[in-house]
């Protein structure tokens, strides 16, 4: 797997390391860039969530991006250490917060913590569009919270009462949407 770029922002052409994992599935450079392009103007003083962490490239994005923190939750320990690494090594461990975790149950045990982004990138193969994605919002979300969305372009169509789509695109086999939180 080639390594990724950092897309925007202070860190801007900034090596992220990946290793060869067949569970890992970054997001492409372009839809990245198109999320670049959506999100710059929100990312400031933002605190945000990058619930399947992977690479972290989404949530290393909107730190680059003037994001002041971003938790990241990545289950396999082998992708968690390596975005550690990835963190230390662009100095922004302080600025993040990286757990050891399923998504599942950091969405379960959440204390009332709220993010105004959020990165819900979850295996497409996998069906968490629905009730997990209404657990997330209503557990980690406040209104007014974005939540960027990225599954399969073979199932683009993601209904949920809560949110309203305000940008999407798709690239290959990958759909990206942009949501506003309306709670």
């Amino acid at each position: 797997m080639p390594n990724l770029r950092v897309i925007s922002g202070e860190l801007k052409s900034r090596k992220i390391f990946t290793q060869k994992n067949h569970v890992l599935r970054p997001t492409p450079e372009r839809i990245r860039e198109q999320l670049a392009s959506w999100l710059r103007p929100h990312y400031k003083n933002k605190n945000c969530l990058d619930l399947f962490a992977g690479s972290g490239s989404l949530g290393i994005e909107a730190l680059s991006n003037g994001a002041i923190t971003c938790t990241f939750v990545e289950q396999n320990p082998e992708v968690n250490r390596n975005l550690i690494e990835n963190l230390k090594k662009l100095d922004l461990a302080e600025k993040s917060n990286v757990l050891r975790n399923s998504a599942e149950n950091f969405v379960r045990r959440a204390k009332g913590e709220r993010y105004d982004i959020i990165f819900f990138d979850p295996p497409y193969q996998k069906n968490y569009y629905e009730e997990f994605l209404n657990k997330t919002i209503l557990n980690l979300s406040k209104r007014e919270t974005i939540i960027y969305i990225e599954n399969s372009s073979k199932n683009t169509e993601i209904n949920n009462q809560y949110l309203e789509l305000t940008k999407a695109s798709t690239v290959g086999n990958v759909a990206a949407h942009l949501y506003r939180v309306n709670i």
